[in-house]
Parts: C-alpha cells; structure tokens; sequence
C-alpha cells in the first residue's frame, strides 16, 4: 500500500470539502442544520419543515452539527460556514477511514494485477468525494453499516463468498448497526441483508445474533434522550416516519417511478461510461458472489427501494463506499472465469474512458459548490454583519416546503415571508432584492447590483450561449436600503 497514495486522497478530500460546499438536497440540510439551528436559538419552530412538527426525524446529526457550532464557537456564536467545513472535513476523514477499512480487508480476495486498481478506485472514483464529504444521512449511516459489517466476525471465505474472514466484535458490530439507524432509517434494509445472510447462510448461532440485537438495541436506547431534547417531548420518530410517509403515503406526494427507476437513475446521474460500470460491477458481483454478506446486504437494499415507488437517487448513496468492492469483486470473478481478460483491446480503451471521464467529474466535484445557494448565502453574511431585510422573486435562497433557512443568516437578517409582511421590521436595516434566473433581472428603478453570481470572466467561453441557458444569482441593493 502506497502511502502517497493516500496522501494525495487526503489532500483531493480537503480540497472537496472545502470546494464542495453546500447540500446536494435540502433534506441535508433543513433536516439537519436547521434542526441544530433551532436548538442554539438560530431559527424558530415555525421556521422548519413539516418533518419537524410530525416529530420523525432522527436526533443523531443535529446533535453532532449543534456540538460542532459549540466548539467552533468556542460556546459563543460561531461562522455557520466555518461549523459546515468542519462537518464536511469530519465527513471526510469517516470517508477515508472506511475506505482504508476496506482496503485491508477485502485485497487479499484480490488477484495481484486488480490489488492497485482497487486501492485507485477506493480513494479516486469520483462519487466517494461527491458523497463522502456530506454530512448527510445517506452518507453516515452508509459509512457506520459498512464498519459493523467488517466488525462482525466471520470465518474463512466459503464458496460463493468474496468477503475475506477477519472482525472482532459482534455486540460491536451491532452497536454500530444501530448507529446506522440513527443516522438514516433506511440503513435497516443494510442490517436486514446482512441478517438474512447469517440466518441463511451463515446459520448463525442464536447466542450471536442476540448479541448484536443487543448493541443496536442498547444504541438506540442510549441516544433516546436526544429525542427529548430536540422534540422537548418523548416521541419515536422512526415509527412516525414509518406512519407519515409509507401509511399516510406522502412520501409518494413527491413523485414516484417504476420498479426500474434506479437503473435509469444509476445510468444517467452516475454518468456514462462510468455509470454502466457500477451497475455491471453490482449486478454482476451479487450473482457471482451470492453467498456474500456484502451481496445481500446490497441486494435487499437495492429491491426493497425498487419497490417503493418514491425514488431519488440519493437514497442509494449509503453504497457508494462499497462500489469499488462490487466493481473490483465483480472483475475477480471474470478473471477466475476468462483469465487476464483486461488486456483485450477494446477492454483496455473502454477502461482509459472509464478513467478519463472519472478524472472531468472529479474535478467538477472538487472546483464547483454542491449547491449554488452557499455563494449569495455567504455574500450576505459576510457583507452585512449588521443584518439586512431580504425582498424579491427569491428572498429566502435556501428554500424547502413550509419552511425558512436561518442557518447562514445573521440574527437580526428579516427573510420576506407571510409571516414577516405583519411582523414589525427594522427599517435601518439595508434592503436587497434577490433573484435566481435564467432572465436578466428586474428589480426596482434605481437598484444597484451588488453580486451577480455569474462571473464576468466566463463570457468569452459563452459558446452556443450555454451560460445563457443556466440560473444565476443576482443581488441588488435597493435605493432605500
């Protein structure tokens, strides 16, 4: 093992986690930030989202964030982008540490030519940067699930298994299971998978499986009292989600696709050629492997959100740690199968396109925000530390259903809303007009514009007009502010 190798993956994640900014949907951010918000007098309750008055959002990570700003802090007021770097660097090093977990387990079931494109794949493949530096619920608890199940203890590989023995602690391991859970419900389909392996094929002794029963249950009931205090009321927010959205059925109200939407969803948003990678390398390690705890951890994931007719892709991203495993397992099996098949020519023009296109995404990932809003959002807090009353076509810039950011803003900042159009506002403060369009901009007569999100210096790279076919930010002042 390379250890500049690893230098370099340490260094390309600092720099994602410091160019990656932002959230790659709002739930990671009003679910978790704005929660934490609404703990440290940030926001108030009406302020969040829907989610929070049905009391069904894990406490865990609102936890962590609320803590973070704390330390940052130093218990005092804290930079909000300063706390989300150090949750995105946070973010990283788990990122890091589970692909080096990986690493030392799983190349021994290597042949030696495939050992250093694994090692490649786990530090550089584009999608580990993308996810692993959010500190989203997808991201952590896919993370945790993957350390309880290199935890649990497993004998020699048998027939049909790819996951090499090794593991120390099956309460561990399931201590971890339940953390997972905290993080993200769903990560149980992950727990279910791997148990259905045990009971199947491993025939696990029942002394066992009560152990690690036992560490999830013990980790759900020791981060129980987080419930309280983000709620201020004994609740089970899982069983709430459960009733909300698969009883109630508004999971669905946000749109639903066929059984076969992930493989359209995989195709197009992990982008060709390297998409039809994951989904060959999945595909194929699950079949030639399928007495693998890896396996059926995955497979039961991936059927049971088949299912459901509410799919997004980013609720596949708890396996984006294990690709390079399915991919790199799924090359093992062919070559067990055909040889040294990687030196056909067409196999090897295929792979240097694989790698090329891997190499332009990486880049966008490490040079460009995950999210446009942190850029006008930033602009604000650091230009008006005194506060300023927001107008416009988009005041509130971080949006999501029935709620209002707060995270980013300064407390005395006024967002224009219903509820702020009766409220008493502080007229001194300086008044900007937001809005995020394709259109020029049409503010107020006398409007000065004060940030205009697309850069000057782009306009000689406006071939075919496609920076005309993109949204930007623009913020005026207004006369009277």
């Amino acid at each position: 093992m390379s250890r500049r190798w690893w230098a370099a993956a340490a260094l390309l994640f600092a720099v994602a986690a410091w160019g990656s900014e932002g959230h790659h949907q709002g739930d990671e951010h009003f679910q978790i930030l704005e929660f934490a918000g609404y703990k440290l007098g940030l926001a108030t309750a009406d302020d969040l989202p829907w989610e929070f008055h049905e009391r069904m959002r894990p406490a865990l990570q609102p936890a962590i964030a609320y803590a973070t700003y704390q330390v940052v802090g130093l218990g005092g007021p804290a930079n909000p982008f300063t706390v989300a770097l150090m949750l995105r660097l946070l973010s990283a090093v788990f990122t890091l540490l589970v692909a080096r977990s990986l690493w030392r387990r799983c190349r021994h079931s290597l042949p030696e030519p495939l050992r250093r494109p694994f090692l490649l794949a786990l530090l550089f493949h584009w999608c580990a940067y993308y996810c692993g530096v959010r500190f989203s619920s997808e991201n952590w608890s896919g993370l945790t699930a993957v350390i309880a199940m290199l935890l649990y203890p497993l004998p020699a590989v048998g027939t049909g298994q790819f996951l090499p023995a090794g593991g120390r602690s099956v309460f561990g391991a399931g201590v971890l299971f339940g953390v997972a859970f905290l993080f993200r419900y769903q990560a149980a389909l992950l727990v279910a998978g791997f148990g259905l392996w045990l009971l199947v094929v491993r025939r696990e002794h029942w002394s066992r499986l009560l152990a690690c029963t036992g560490g999830g249950l013990l980790a759900l009931l020791v981060a129980y009292p987080l419930t309280y205090w983000l709620y201020g009321t004994w609740t089970l927010p899982a069983w709430n989600y459960f009733a909300q959205n698969l009883v109630a059925g508004k999971a669905a109200g946000y749109g639903i696709l066929p059984w076969y939407g992930y493989v359209e969803l995989v195709l197009l948003r992990g982008i060709p050629p390297v998409s039809l990678l994951y989904l060959g390398g999945f595909g194929y390690f699950c079949y030639a492997y399928r007495r693998d705890p890896l396996a059926w951890a995955g497979l039961v994931f991936v059927l049971v959100h088949s299912l459901l007719g509410r799919k997004d892709i980013r609720f596949l991203f708890p396996l984006v740690p294990l690709l390079p495993v399915y991919v790199a397992g799924a090359a093992a099996a062919l070559h067990d199968r055909y040889g040294a098949f990687w030196h056909g020519r067409w196999i090897r023009i295929a792979g240097w396109t694989v790698v090329a296109v891997n190499v332009l995404l990486l880049l966008s990932v490490l040079l460009r925000p995950a999210a446009s809003e942190i850029g006008p959002s930033r602009f604000v807090y650091d230009t008006y530390p005194s506060g300023v009353r927001m107008t416009g076509p988009q005041p509130q810039i971080i949006r999501a259903e029935g709620a209002v950011s707060r995270f980013y803003h300064r407390p005395a900042t006024v967002v224009d809303t219903a509820e702020s159009a009766v409220a008493p506002v502080d007229s001194t403060l300086p008044l900007l007009w937001l809005d995020h369009t394709r259109d020029r901009p049409s503010p107020a007569p006398g409007a000065r514009l004060v940030y205009a999100g697309r850069p000057a210096w782009l306009a000689p790279l406006n071939v075919g007009g496609w920076l005309d076919r993109q949204k930007w930010w623009y913020i005026y002042a207004l006369p009277d502010g």
